[in-house]
């Protein structure tokens, strides 16, 4: 439905002469209100079934017809919010009525939404400036409160105002399709993400190892296991290291040894990386795990563990030491006999005689 946006109240205007003796006044139409202009004592309002005086002659210089019907109309109108750098667009629905024709001669008044735009705007604003545009609703139910008694002024009767807050037509067209096509990516998103866990839940690493080398390629795959893979074994590496420095004098050696055996293990033996890595020591069975699993005593079998191997923190020059080559520090060496020679030394404590 297109409601007017304005009309004009004062519908004729024109002189009248002295004499009207063929032509008199005649009474205005229903809804329309003649006044007539007289050369002293101003201006008088005749309505709808009243009589004219002097209808024929005399006192009257000017006529004006004027409507007094009630009209339906739409301003609208620019609200700054509460931040100036935003606006409101709200559009007033009223209807009005002209109560006074005669005022609206004096004002001139030719348009009538133009006459209510300045008032209604200045009222609507000191309401508006309170609200920040994220807060629509509130502002729309405030505006409505402050115009609800508001009845127009002496010449203007006005009622059924209503103030409507809008959405620009292209931007609902436009949240909406964002909303939908939202909510579409992230079910798409979620759907994605669901397979990818149940793919890494039943497979582990290997899947994402195997996602890698779809999208780059094998070489790609093969650099991430054989990072994972140096990662792992410098840390295993550092371990073993500082085992191998470590010196308590209330921990039993054989702690040491079982540390030992262990880091060994996890040296020689496979890796964890994805797919067993890409060390060649991955493969089971391999010279160190044989000498561990070879017969003889504890302290033996840490000898044969550490004689090949160094620390990688300690001097290449520096010799790899064996635990059988020499007695422990606290086991006597014995004394040198009489003869010369020097004594077997045994492992068990003192010297053979």
């Amino acid at each position: 439905m297109n409601l007017p946006f304005t009309y004009n109240p004062i519908l004729d205007s024109r002189s009248l002469p002295r004499f009207r003796m063929l032509a008199p006044l005649r009474p205005p139409e229903p809804h329309i209100a003649l006044v007539l202009d007289r050369h002293v004592d101003g201006m008088i309002t005749i309505r709808h079934g009243e009589p004219i005086p002097n209808a024929r002659h005399g006192i009257y210089r000017h006529m004006y017809l004027i409507d007094v019907a009630e009209h339906r109309l739409v301003l609208d109108i620019p609200l700054l919010s509460e931040d100036p750098n935003f606006a409101f667009r709200s559009r007033v629905g009223l209807r009005c009525q002209v109560i006074e024709p005669a005022d609206i001669v004096r004002r001139e008044i030719t348009d009538m939404s133009g006459s209510l735009y300045d008032p209604l705007k200045w009222m609507l604003r000191s309401v508006a400036k309170d609200f920040d545009i994220s807060r629509f609703h509130d502002a729309q139910t405030a505006l409505n409160d402050e115009v609800r008694h508001f009845a127009g002024d002496t010449a203007i009767r006005l009622r059924n105002i209503h103030v409507e807050l809008l959405v620009d037509e292209d931007e609902i067209v436009t949240s909406g399709r964002s909303f939908r096509n939202a909510g579409r990516e992230s079910r798409l998103a979620d759907l994605g993400r669901n397979h990818h866990l149940e793919v890494l839940r039943r497979d582990g690493p290997e899947a994402l190892v195997a996602a890698i080398a779809e999208r780059e390629g094998p070489r790609a795959a093969l650099e991430v296991i054989s990072s994972i893979d140096a990662a792992e074994r410098k840390e295993l590496l550092a371990a073993y290291d500082a085992v191998l420095k470590r010196s308590d004098p209330d921990r039993e050696p054989f702690d040491s040894v079982e540390a030992e055996r262990f880091l060994l293990n996890r040296l020689a033996g496979g890796s964890t990386a994805p797919f067993g890595g890409v060390r060649s020591s991955r493969v089971r069975g391999s010279v160190v795990a044989g000498e561990l699993g070879a017969g003889g005593g504890e302290r033996d079998r840490a000898g044969s563990r550490t004689e090949g191997y160094r620390s990688p923190t300690r001097d290449a020059a520096e010799p790899a030491v064996r635990f059988a080559d020499a007695p422990p520090d606290d086991e006597p060496t014995g004394g040198t006999p009489s003869g010369g020679s020097t004594p077997r030394v045994s492992r068990v404590r003192g010297a053979r005689p």
